[in-house]
């Protein structure tokens, strides 16, 4: 089944396929579809479309619902690019409350008012795992997130004019809010944190954490070949992760902007000089020659250490020594903020962290930057959009 491209303006296309003729009239039918983007993602949306039409599973989008779209789009896109711990919430979520809730909507009459209700129902019922309570508005906040990036992919599509979650304000305190999305260590309880740990088994770990605001499995993913103690630098070139059917395994970062080269201060310089001379003599005793492949945070035997094992035990380390109990993703969030505090540039900040744009370090971290600041995001935004 032949198709083409026509390119209408910059990162916009046309996809003609030739679906046959008319039996009535012998003239050609077409089937004419816009889409954003960059031609090689526009001719793989065409080869989609082709595959579909072949098959004879393809919707008009005309007809199709919002549940059609979502999980379309978490078939095309979620299995290939989202990591397998994130696409298995995001199917859950679009499998247990989407497309029961919101499925049978007609994408394009999706209005602000059926989000509001839907963010109603899912404050006011209970959790998907069938454990007692309220979801938190961390959960919440991330339901909010799935759609959103759900109507982008459908409005980048040109199957709706606008992303009518953009409209929505979650109706949620604002404490909770802000409380469950950057929750943060003070300068006083990072202190707290490091003289308890008094340079035990996780020191280095949390003390480099804090201070490059990198992922978990980008930190556990680190090896002694990602640092240049010479300049100061800090590559991240892996992640690490772990799923029941893979074990323990190594992946690509999160997005192409989370393979990045930052700046590391002296101290954590000398931190990591002193960690990979304890390190060579524990592996010495164990007979194994340390290497410049050897991961920086590992077991005694060089193995790598489990994603989980970090994200249990460190909540429940805070919780012991009278600190706030909080997940090991709040050293990222310190980070940010701490260098908020000072005024850095927004956009060092958002390539620092590795964020895919600068509206996700925004949207994170709105309540904490100025509002010159909001404004300039804002129109720098609506510059990429145009």
């Amino acid at each position: 089944m032949p198709g083409h491209l026509e390119k209408r303006n910059k990162g916009s296309w046309t996809i003609v396929i030739e679906t046959g003729r008319d039996p009535a009239t012998g003239k050609r039918k077409r089937l004419y579809q816009a889409f954003k983007g960059t031609k090689k993602e526009a001719e793989k949306e065409m080869a989609r479309l082709i595959t579909e039409i072949e098959k004879g599973t393809y919707i008009d989008p005309s007809d199709m619902t919002f549940g059609q779209f979502a999980t379309m789009w978490l078939d095309d896109y979620g299995k290939l690019k989202l990591a397998p711990t994130t696409y298995r919430r995001y199917k859950q979520i679009i499998d247990l409350r989407v497309v029961p809730w919101l499925g049978q909507i007609q994408l394009d009459k999706l209005k602000p008012i059926h989000l509001q209700q839907f963010y109603k129902k899912i404050i006011e019922g209970g959790r998907l795992d069938g454990r007692e309570g309220q979801l938190s508005a961390g959960s919440i906040i991330y339901h909010q997130r799935v759609i959103h990036r759900i109507l982008e992919a459908a409005y980048k599509q040109e199957l709706i004019h606008r992303n009518v979650a953009d409209l929505v304000e979650l109706p949620l305190p604002e404490d909770d809010d802000e409380k469950e999305q950057v929750a943060i260590l003070n300068s006083d309880q990072i202190k707290e944190l490091e003289a308890s740990l008094n340079s035990g088994q996780y020191y280095t770990l949390v003390f480099v954490g804090i201070r490059t605001g990198l992922r978990r499995g980008e930190l556990l993913g680190l090896q002694w070949r990602d640092i240049d103690f010479d300049k100061g630098k800090l590559s991240v070139r892996r992640s690490l992760s772990y799923t029941k059917e893979k074990g323990i395994f190594t992946k690509l970062p999160k997005n192409k902007k989370s393979r990045r080269t930052i700046d590391i201060s002296p101290e954590v310089i000398n931190v990591l000089r002193k960690h990979r001379t304890k390190q060579k003599e524990k592996f010495l005793s164990k007979g194994i020659i340390q290497s410049e492949n050897h991961y920086i945070f590992c077991q005694n035997d060089g193995q790598p250490l489990h994603p989980d094992t970090i994200s249990s035990w460190f909540p429940k380390y805070l919780e012991d020594i009278g600190l706030p109990k909080l997940k090991f993703h709040c050293l990222r969030h310190t980070h940010a903020s701490l260098l908020l505090s000072t005024g850095v540039d927004i956009k060092y900040i958002s390539d620092r962290l590795g964020h895919s744009s600068i509206r996700i370090t925004y949207d994170i971290y709105s309540h904490l930057i100025p509002e010159k600041e909001k404004e300039a995001v804002n129109k720098l935004e609506e510059l990429l959009k145009n």
